[in-house]
């Protein structure tokens, strides 16, 4: 009769199984937790909200937009003196009017030193904060290649120059994201980043009565500490 000592028991081929189970099921974790910790780093919508689909276009063709993009961010940066920077200055220039004179100032009377103090503050903003609004229209709202970027400059200059020579106040950062928005609808409407369009356009509205708030409070506050009757 055959000896029988050395065949393993059913328990024991049980028990080895179970085991190698545990084991594949453990490197099959491992592999998936290294899987979610790439996803992690990189997340694939992110990758996609940055990346908006849109048109590529001769790279020499771009090139040579280039010098003009330069020439039209320059004229942008006229336009914005001639009519952001007037915003800002004039009711300064109207309070020190009234303050020396008791009257408004004539056209073409404004102190040199009032224009130079709004020209410095533009270049002092640009070279503090000015960075995350370049980066919010420059890179979240659609892709901006030379091209369309001579397109955007232009597009914006142009208005925003007109409605200066024709005396009328406005945003050269609402034209400029009219500009990028409408170039990117060029492309398509996947080619925008609407949420972030939205979000723009949700600061436009939020900031107008807080401003007016806080203006109204400081107002308020002066009156209370002196007498103006």
């Amino acid at each position: 009769m055959d000896d029988l000592s050395n065949v393993p028991k059913i328990s024991e081929i049980i028990e080895k199984s179970e085991d190698i189970e545990i084991y594949e099921s453990t490197e099959n974790s491992n592999e998936s937790s290294v899987e979610v910790d790439v996803d992690n780093e990189i997340p694939t919508a992110e990758i996609v909200e940055t990346v908006p689909v849109s048109e590529e276009f001769d790279p020499r063709a771009e090139e040579l937009f280039s010098l003009g993009q330069v020439l039209m961010a320059i004229v942008g940066s006229f336009a914005h003196g001639a009519n952001d920077i007037a915003n800002a200055i004039g009711p300064f220039a109207v309070v020190i009017s009234i303050y020396k004179t008791d009257s408004v100032y004539a056209e073409g009377t404004i102190p040199w030193w009032i224009l130079v103090m709004g020209g410095t503050g533009i270049v002092v903003g640009l070279a503090t904060w000015g960075y995350r609004v370049i980066r919010t229209i420059g890179e979240r709202l659609t892709k901006v290649t030379p091209s369309r970027g001579y397109n955007i400059e232009l597009g914006s200059a142009l208005t925003v120059m007109i409605a200066s020579r024709l005396g009328i106040p406005l945003s050269t950062t609402h034209c400029k994201v009219g500009a990028v928005v409408g170039v990117g609808l060029a492309d398509g409407g996947k080619a925008v980043q609407w949420r972030m369009v939205g979000n723009v356009a949700l600061g436009w509205i939020f900031t107008l009565p807080i401003a007016g708030l806080v203006s109204a409070g400081f107002f308020m506050l002066l009156m209370a500490l002196g007498d103006y009757s």
